[in-house]
């Protein structure tokens, strides 16, 4: 099954990190390019250099200044392996919530063997902006987010008691979540955290890009070298793995927004889905929105200006299954799947292909710039989609399934910066 185990991760020196929060910045793919500039300029050593390198020869240059920054000092190796314990403090809502989990060097798995289990679908324009970074760095610089399934007798003690004393690194955000990380290099403690998880499989819940990308170099490299060893660091990647079970883990939407159909008509629309959805309408108002969807299986919100939103809701649950022969139960059920296979292909003729040219869709988590990039004009319409459940994001990859691309938002997202894993030593 999955193979754990400890590593020397790459940190910002004791003095850096006493300001680690101008230090690290979120996963590329979510930063807004306007923003980037703003991170750069909190600190000449903000891990986005790394992370996002942007112009000319990029990728060489981000290899060239993680070089200077370990000669430098700016980055120092850790003298022995370590667990990362890792935690996100955040609020949802009036509710506070703590993710947790450790960050660990985890052993590279074809898909098909079952043990390390993707749950969507990815888009290969990400996949090559992340091998070259890789193939110039030889190093994860950010980490997967992986959820395991809670082996019996894990020892969760192992983890709180390292969360009992003072975070060798905390800082807290600009969206309110506070970022603490400890150090584990006790023998025992290692000994027990790699044990239990021995038998387990991890769920990618973000970072399919990365996990990818990391297969296709590890095998690259082996063709390169015939006489690389199975148990080279190569054929390792940095994940966050936390239980899946865990209380506080938020899953939010992503809702679609459409662009570039020729002779799009909101009300044709509406019209060709009578005969399979049943329609009703409710304020265009997130905290409405939400409350339906989570109230009515197998509905979608359709968003195409004004002051109201309309809820298709399949009549027959059992057309996406009649239309997905092969498929689980589990992936028929998604909101996700039901839009794409009922709504998105046959009566927009936005199909997989398109999809993954992006010529047509863009994904947001934010109800209210949905709504505003319609209003707007800059967009025909919004979908508007509830959270899938974390069980059943479990329950479709246990079938081998992926759900369409940005099907799930797990937040908070894992800061970069905190440990960077070194592949070539």
């Amino acid at each position: 099954m999955a193979r754990i185990s400890p590593f020397a991760a790459l940190r910002y020196n004791e003095t850096l990190t006493r300001d680690a929060g101008k230090l690290c910045c979120p996963p590329y793919d979510i930063i807004p390019i306007d923003r980037q500039p703003i991170l750069e300029a909190e600190n000449p050593c903000n891990i986005i250099r790394l992370e996002r390198p942007l112009g000319e020869d990029c990728y060489c240059r981000a290899g060239a200044l993680l070089r200077a920054w370990r000669e430098e000092g700016i980055l120092d190796r850790d003298d022995a392996p370590a667990y990362y314990v890792y935690r996100m403090s955040f609020a949802d809502g009036l509710v506070s919530r703590a993710v947790y989990g450790f960050f660990a060097r985890v052993g590279l798995e074809p898909f098909e063997k079952g043990v390390i289990l993707p749950h969507e679908e990815t888009l290969s324009k990400d996949k090559s902006d992340r091998y070259a970074l890789m193939s110039e760095t030889f190093c994860n610089i950010s980490p997967i987010y992986g959820l395991y399934e809670d082996p019996e007798g894990f020892p969760n003690d192992t983890l709180l008691s390292a969360m009992a004393a003072d975070p060798d690194t905390s800082f807290t955000d600009g969206d309110g979540v506070t970022h603490s990380l400890w150090v584990v290099s006790e023998p025992g403690a290692l000994s027990a955290l790699t044990r239990a998880l021995a038998d387990t499989r991890i769920i990618i819940a973000d970072g399919h890009h990365r996990y990818e990308t990391a297969l296709a170099f590890f095998a690259d490299q082996k063709q390169k070298n015939a006489d690389l060893p199975p148990d080279s660091p190569l054929g390792t990647v940095l994940m966050f793995l936390a239980d899946m079970r865990h209380p506080d883990l938020v899953v939010w939407p992503t809702h679609r927004l459409v662009r570039g159909l020729p002779g799009f008509s909101a009300d044709a629309l509406a019209a060709s889905l009578a005969e399979g959805f049943w329609q009703t309408t409710c304020p265009a108002d997130a905290v409405a929105v939400s409350a339906r969807l989570a109230e009515t299986p197998h509905t979608v919100g359709f968003y195409a200006g004004g002051d109201r939103v309309t809820l298709f809701t399949l009549k027959d649950s059992g057309d996406v299954r009649r239309r997905l022969p092969g498929k689980s139960e589990a992936y028929c059920a998604l909101e996700v799947t039901m839009l794409h296979t009922c709504i998105l292909e046959p009566h927009l003729g936005i199909d997989k292909k398109k999809l993954a040219a992006q010529d047509h869709l863009i994904y947001t988590r934010d109800f209210a710039e949905a709504c505003d990039k319609v209003r707007s004009g800059e967009f025909q319409c919004a979908f508007l989609l509830p959270p899938t459940p974390v069980p059943m994001i479990g329950r479709v990859a246990g079938h081998g399934e992926r759900m369409p691309q940005k099907a799930t938002y797990f937040y908070p997202k894992l800061t970069t910066g905190l440990v960077i894993h070194p592949i070539d030593e």
